[in-house]
């Protein structure tokens, strides 16, 4: 009776080990998809110069519309460390104008996290790959209506707090760009990135290797020339049109939302254009990194 006990235990036994080998094979084999196209960093990206002109045009809304924020706002709109500074010493004096900063503040970090949300409604590659951006439309239509707000019922804070919104929602959607953060909106993290690849291609020139790729480094000469554009802009013709020429960023964010992707778009396929992509090497940086790892193999 033991040994007819033992037996049907390990018959039972090796039917579930047969059972879960079985689920497992079969999980294994369901389909799951095709795989998400490969990213391609910068350095490899074949439509450099498109990626220059798209973040010339992009800080030079953000210089404008920022310029006209300090005319009439007293303040810009488009990045928060200022912003964040004038509130501690608006707090530490008692001015009740800190509720106003923090404001910015608040709804430059609120746009960031609907960029986040809005998923392909809110995706950087949509401008390189010929779609047409739901979230870039709404930033515009947010700049509209702050100076509206502006004009007809004289608020201020309000209108602030508008343009904030709008600007964090454009440099999150900016700063999603698949190949590199383009964050349209500031230059600073620009800055820093591109000083310290200007040192170690120094440390590399003395001790004799090849210089990393320098794009980050055009990228931002391009954003800080785009930023100084903007705010002259701005200074030529506020004293014109007031508020209102913060129709004229709202009018160029609204285009490279809708038809400028369709002018600069790659003639295949979003997807097959991604993925293509990462095969076509420029060769000003793939072949520097190829002396360099077959130094390193060495």
């Amino acid at each position: 009776l033991a040994q007819a006990i033992l037996a049907h235990a390990a018959s039972h036994s090796r039917s579930s080990r047969g059972q879960r080998r079985g689920a497992q094979t079969a999980a294994m084999s369901i389909p799951t998809g095709p795989a998400p196209p490969a990213k391609v960093t910068l350095d490899r990206r074949p439509d450099f110069g498109k990626i220059l002109s798209v973040a010339f045009l992009y800080t030079t809304i953000a210089g404008m519309l920022n310029g006209v924020a300090v005319y009439e706002l007293g303040t810009p709109v488009g990045y928060t460390s200022g912003p964040c500074v004038n509130a501690g010493r608006f707090l530490a004096s008692g001015d009740a104008a800190a509720k106003k900063i923090l404001g910015i503040c608040m709804l430059f970090y609120a746009g960031g996290i609907m960029a986040g949300l809005g998923g392909s409604a809110c995706d950087g590659d949509h401008i390189f790959e010929g779609r047409t951006s739901p979230g870039m439309l709404l930033s515009s239509v947010m700049l509209v209506l702050g100076a509206l707000i502006k004009r007809n019922l004289n608020h201020t804070t309000l209108c602030m707090q508008v343009w904030a919104l709008s600007q964090g929602l454009m440099n999150g959607i900016s700063s999603k760009f698949s190949a590199v953060p383009l964050r349209g909106t500031h230059t600073a993290g620009g800055q820093t990135d591109a000083g310290i690849t200007i040192a170690q291609a120094i440390i590399a020139l003395q001790h004799g290797r090849p210089i990393p790729c320098m794009r980050k480094v055009i990228i931002n000469a391009v954003c800080c020339t785009g930023m100084v554009l903007g705010g002259w802009l701005a200074g030529r013709t506020h004293k014109k049109w007031g508020v209102m020429t913060a129709l004229i960023p709202a009018g160029a964010l609204a285009f490279s939302a809708t038809l400028l992707p369709k002018l600069i778009a790659p003639p295949t396929s979003p997807r097959k254009a991604r993925s293509s992509q990462a095969a076509l090497v420029p060769p000003a940086c793939s072949k520097e990194k190829e002396e360099e790892e077959a130094k390193r193999i060495k």
